[in-house]
């Protein structure tokens, strides 16, 4: 008997298979400050950035960009337990960036992760821009466009615009 062609080994192979997908699906969201980054990591997986803080300890951002709307930070100090992340795709999250520093692009990268898009401003002033994918209030799909000059070195404006991609009005559809 070829147990390959048998239904019962394709069906538990596919329930499997499901399952294995669905335990993918946690977020470091649901991580308990005051544990070991190395659980996190075993747990959750390589974050898409992780930066050195200037505490010495590390920054670690893991993103659902450039499809989703959400990304979590994790600030791990040198004792190496970590505190509790927090969702940095949002107006007051993004908001930091108007805290007086000059913002590099580098610290644009630590602070939000990678963006979910990278493109030239073509309307006079040929800046860099990034744009994040977050949710306002009320589910309400938005882009935050963060400008980096010319040379992409660092920030020289943001702005929040409702998604091209997932807003109905943008679309052209009403």
């Amino acid at each position: 008997m070829n147990i390959f062609a048998s239904k019962p080994f394709w069906l538990l192979a596919v329930l499997a298979g499901l399952i294995a997908s669905l335990s993918g699906c946690a977020q470091v969201s649901s991580a308990k400050a005051g544990t070991p980054i190395a659980e996190v990591l075993k747990q959750y997986g390589k974050p898409a950035v992780t930066c050195p803080t200037k505490e010495g300890g590390r920054r670690m951002v893991w993103t659902q960009q450039p499809e989703g709307e959400s990304a979590y930070a994790v600030q791990v100090p040198q004792s190496g337990l970590i505190q509790a992340p927090q969702q940095v795709l949002s107006m007051d999250s993004f908001s930091v960036m108007s805290n007086g520093e000059v913002w590099t692009r580098e610290m644009v990268h630590c602070q939000f992760g990678p963006p979910a898009t990278i493109s030239r401003d073509g309307l006079g002033s040929d800046e860099w821009v990034w744009g994040y994918r977050y949710l306002r209030a009320g589910d309400d799909a938005q882009m935050m466009y963060v400008y980096l000059g010319s040379n992409g070195a660092s920030v020289t404006r943001y702005a929040s615009l409702p998604d091209p991609e997932r807003n109905s009005e943008v679309l052209g559809r009403r």
